[in-house]
């Protein structure tokens, strides 16, 4: 006879023996099977629980905690899971950690009696805590909860401190505290620190803290923290995909990857987790071929998602889709931002509700009322966007027009903003959830919802799914696509775009006649430091580039090398982008390694020092595919000549307009790609050129590029127009322009 080799047993039936066992007292044979189970399947949640528990029989509850956290990290909703864990960590004197796993299980609706004797016992055990003063009861951890669960984070701040008073040295409270300010955009960083000095081993503090330093852009210390919180929790699934966004950001994408892909493992079913593991672009690509390869991955990115199951209940400000870096890449995105459009949609049915008002509305002007126009962005303060804009919220005729801005629950808090808000008629701050921010914005019940800026933050994009206006536009604030079809319009202007531009926006192209902007011009510095004291060389010609750096497409390195060969005295200085300039000066070490020598980075600067520098530069460079915006205008507040090259998209061809419409003849404008760099050398070489342009450039810019009310006029122009249209169904006819003279 020939024996038979025994069968391996599935993991299911190895269970069920496990528990028989172990229901009938015989632990060893049952911890064997339990092990054997994990040595197979590490993260089986039964097994898991059922070990934490036998080792709590045997007295070694502490033994038991890290197979108690990864059943219960694996099961969230299993009560058990969530009782048994605080259970041990009751018995192991951490009466703290246990209330707040009993409360979060409470929240997912396990409140048996169980739960509730276990809950007093844990509080009973924090009010005992001698003398220390960190033991708040269940019922204040209760109410900090709620309000956060409320989006109450005023209130959550005020009951935080007052229970500070009573309890100084809580670490919940000071953790609690920190996230109330996250929320509300106030300084956390100091609060958030010590919550983990306090709680060195909670988890969940040093995540905080990590997602603080990663907003603050101290990506490095940002990493060091979530691989904390990994160390006391491996299977947080959330800080495994928070470190991948910070990794992201670092430019290693490989590790990147493997941090969202972990967290997908670890919740296989969490689609936040696979859009950003199937969404990674980086933001300093290497070359152009590897540029159109991480294009190519984020279009078979979206086509894999579509084909995955599940949906979003909320996209929050935690999904990044990157779509902001595709608009540096120098292509037509229009199929790619449509194609996310329509995957959103079909995962989160909420992106498309519509206000009630639009039913049943009709023209202000039939109503005898204003036109009711809202101004919506996160960035509405001391940057970019605040500038951009503040003069439409200004001067738009009160007589015919009522002006809300609409500020995101992230939006921070400056002098700015609250010059902006006086400026309006009313202005509000949305709260954070994407039903709650909705039902705000439709109580406002507007004619028209102005985007200024779509693509540069989660909550501005996704707001703008919903139908929440008759007329819905954006403008140029991020000047690309966005691909969503509740957007009837992108503001622009004749002079930025191409003949064929119609084909690169999903919106219908507005061409105003002039830059659709009224800057305030800056008041210039009368003291302006010297060269050294700016961190300046003494001599030689200065070429500026003070961008961002990740608008510095790889197409610019050969230019910036011909222009550091061609002037071997000369310097071009730039702004650290502190992780981004690590990975420039990486690339260059690869592509252009004159430029690691020739290239001087100046480190972030007040406005102040910032207009000082612009008055030094010699040459200011216009970075190609992707060009200046608000520094143009900083720019010409000395008139400081722009060498630029009108690329193949309106946002390579912001200066050149700006140069038309203040009608300089003689601008540094190059006709081809292969000229700029010769055009540049020219302009450091000619100082009389230079002197002549800074005076023209000067001159030019206060009369035809400041203050520009005509660009208010043909906003208003717009604005009325479309809303008569949309009141008839339509939308303005293709082409359609403000009927007013060029020029006033």
């Amino acid at each position: 006879m020939t024996a038979t080799a025994p069968q391996p047993v599935s993991l299911d039936v190895a269970l069920r023996q496990a528990v028989a066992h172990h229901q009938a007292g015989r632990l060893q044979e049952a911890e064997q099977i339990y092990r054997a189970i994990l040595h197979a399947q590490p993260y089986q949640a039964d097994a898991n629980h059922n070990l934490g528990v036998l080792a709590g029989q045997v007295g070694q509850h502490a033994a038991g905690l890290p197979y108690l956290k990864t059943a219960l990290t694996m099961n969230p909703a299993q009560g058990q899971y969530a009782l048994s864990y605080a259970q041990a960590l009751l018995t192991t004197g951490q009466a703290g950690e246990a209330l707040a796993i009993l409360q979060a299980a409470k929240q997912r609706g396990c409140n048996t009696q169980a739960a509730q004797a276990l809950r007093r016992k844990a509080e009973a055990a924090m009010r005992n805590v001698p003398a220390t003063g960190d033991a708040p009861t269940l019922a204040e951890i209760d109410r900090l909860v709620a309000l956060f669960s409320a989006g109450s984070h005023i209130e959550m701040e005020g009951q935080a401190r007052l229970l500070l008073e009573r309890h100084p040295d809580s670490g919940i409270v000071w953790k609690a505290l920190g996230v109330a300010l996250r929320m509300q955009g106030k300084e956390a960083l100091p609060v958030l620190q010590k919550a983990v000095e306090l709680s060195p081993d909670d988890a969940e503090a040093h995540s905080n803290l990590a997602n603080e330093l990663q907003d603050l852009r101290q990506l490095d210390d940002a990493v060091a923290s979530y691989q904390r919180a990994l160390e006391i929790n491996p299977d947080f699934a959330g800080v495994h995909g928070n470190l991948g966004k910070a990794l992201r950001d670092l430019g290693r994408l490989d590790s990147a990857a493997a941090s969202h892909a972990q967290a997908l493992k670890l919740q296989p079913g969490n689609l936040k987790h696979a859009i950003h593991a199937h969404l990674l672009l980086p933001s300093i690509p290497d070359t152009p071929d590897a540029l159109l390869a991480w294009r190519e991955n984020y279009r078979t990115g979206i086509a894999a998602l579509m084909d995955m199951p599940g949906a979003l209940e909320e996209p929050g400000d935690d999904v990044v889709t990157s779509s902001f870096y595709l608009s540096y890449h120098n292509f037509n995105n229009c199929t790619l931002m449509a194609a996310l459009c329509r995957f959103f949609r079909s995962r989160l049915p909420g992106l498309t509700t519509p206000s009630p008002h639009i039913a049943n509305w009709r023209p202000p002007i039939t109503r005898g009322q204003r036109i009711r126009v809202g101004f919506l962005s996160e960035y509405l303060v001391h940057h970019t966007i605040g500038k951009l804009y503040q003069g439409f919220i200004q001067h738009l005729d009160r007589n015919r027009f009522e002006v809300v801005v609409i500020r995101t629950a992230k939006a921070k808090q400056d002098s700015i903003s609250q010059h902006i808000d006086a400026l309006a008629d009313r202005a509000l701050t949305l709260p954070t959830r994407l039903e709650d921010q909705q039902q705000a914005v439709m109580a406002e019940k507007l004619d028209v919802l102005f985007y200024p800026d779509i693509g540069m933050t989660p909550s501005t994009y996704f707001l703008a799914y919903a139908r929440l206006a008759p007329v819905q536009a954006v403008a140029w604030g991020h000047p690309d696509t966005t691909g969503l079809d509740t957007l009837d319009y992108f503001i622009s202007a004749q002079s930025i775009e191409p003949e064929d531009a119609e084909a690169h926006y999903t919106e219908r192209l507005i061409r105003l006649n002039r830059l659709p902007c009224f800057y305030q011009p800056l008041i210039a510095p009368t003291e302006i430091p010297g060269r050294v004291a700016l961190g300046l060389p003494e001599t030689g010609m200065l070429y500026g580039c003070p961008q961002s750096l990740f608008k510095f497409h790889p197409d610019f390195d050969a230019v910036l090398a011909a222009i550091a060969e061609g002037d071997p005295a000369g310097r071009i200085v730039l702004l650290d982008g502190l992780h981004y300039t690590a990975q420039l000066r990486a690339r260059w070490a690869k592509t252009a390694p004159l430029l690691l020598e020739r290239v001087l980075f100046l480190p972030p600067m007040p406005l102040d020092r910032f207009m000082a520098l612009l008055a030094h530069l010699d040459v200011l460079l216009d970075p190609i595919h992707f060009g200046s915006g608000n520094t143009l205008y900083e720019a010409m507040v000395y008139g400081a000549p722009v060498v630029t090259w009108a690329g193949q998209f309106m946002r390579g061809r912001i200066v050149a307009a700006a140069y038309r419409q203040m009608g300089v003849n003689d601008a540094p404008i190059a006709p081809r790609l292969e000229d700029y760099a010769p055009l540049a050398l020219a302009l450091g070489r000619d100082p009389e050129r230079r002197r002549s342009l800074r005076q023209s450039l000067r001159e030019a810019a206060d009369r035809e590029l400041f203050a520009d009310m005509q660009s208010v006029r043909e906003l208003e122009i717009f604005l009325e127009a479309a809303v008569a249209a949309a009141g008839r169904g339509e939308k303005l006819p293709t082409g359609w322009k403000p009927d007013i003279p060029v020029s006033l």
